[in-house]
């Protein structure tokens, strides 16, 4: 009996999307548009996200010594350095050190170029400091700077509250996008699902006179809602997923040892999140219409 029931639920909200077929493509259409621009902005977000754990993970305050320090005062700095509060570690560079590791980042024509500079080395020896905790990192470089013999130090927290004030944004505007994109969607469903109850009015009052329960008469509707959310769904996530694996590799090139969230990474947020808020957005757009034109 339930199976049979079940049965006809869905034999009849396949027909009303059949029977509307301009309407049910405007309908998947429109959820297809919010969840594909609600996703993008989800997809950016994550990343941004992602990146700034990575900053955090790496935070690191540079400290840099005048060029023509001996050094011995560069090794003195160094263990002044290595007494500082919340300083795990500070391991020396020396502008030797430095310049070769230009050599070796850049191509090859450009090396012959920095090989010039080997006689009269324009870097300065640099301390790079690793951090107990990254929340202390404006102190630690206020200390390390009152040093005797410093001249400049720089860290990556400026950075990290920009990564964090952008991510905050994404999210806020992330939320306010989806609502708006989804009360459209909500709207043009509910139109949809109209226009198969007027058609279908003659066939509810006859279903109404013979004892059917109202929730007898709802479900194919409901059923017919989540078929188109579930269907915009589908379509958005693949279109989403496509266009991220297309974009992924182009611009991690350009991001070094920051690695941005691979497809694997968010395919299952992608599809499942896609398919609540689609299925979720169908049902809205049922209730509304329903709730208003049942009792006909």
């Amino acid at each position: 009996m339930i199976f049979r029931n079940v049965k006809y639920f869905f034999a009849q909200g396949i027909k009303g999307l059949l029977a509307n077929s301009l309407m049910t493509l405007a309908s998947v259409g429109i959820v297809i548009a919010s969840l594909v621009i609600f996703g993008v902005f989800v997809l950016f977000g994550m990343n941004i996200n992602s990146i700034g754990e990575q900053i955090k993970e790496q935070c690191e305050i540079n400290v840099y010594m005048p060029n023509d320090m001996n050094r011995d005062d560069v090794r003195a700095i160094g263990s002044a350095l290595g007494e500082l509060e919340y300083v795990k570690e500070a391991k020396l560079y020396t502008k030797e050190e430095r310049l070769q590791n230009y050599k070796e980042g850049i191509h090859h024509d450009q090396a012959e170029v920095i090989s010039t500079l080997e006689e009269d080395n324009p870097l300065r020896d640099a301390y790079i400091l690793s951090l107990t905790d990254v929340r202390m990192a404006n102190e630690v470089a206020a200390q390390a700077a009152k040093i005797e013999g410093v001249e400049e130090v720089t860290n990556r927290q400026d950075l990290i509250r920009s990564i964090l004030s952008i991510t905050n944004t994404v999210k806020h505007v992330s939320v306010w996008l989806l609502l708006v994109l989804a009360a459209i969607s909500v709207f043009i469903i509910s139109n949809t699902i109209k226009l198969g109850m007027f058609s279908r009015r003659k066939e509810i009052n006859i279903m109404k006179f013979v004892g059917a329960t109202d929730w007898f008469i709802r479900w194919p509707f409901i059923i017919e809602g989540m078929l188109l959310g579930a269907v915009g769904a589908v379509i958005a996530a693949f279109i989403v997923m496509f266009g991220y694996g297309s974009v992924f590799g182009n611009v991690q090139e350009f991001m070094g040892n920051i690695t941005l969230l691979g497809a694997s990474e968010v395919i299952n947020v992608v599809i499942i999140g896609f398919l609540i808020m689609g299925i979720g957005i169908g049902m809205a757009g049922s209730a509304m219409s329903i709730r208003k034109h049942l009792h006909v």
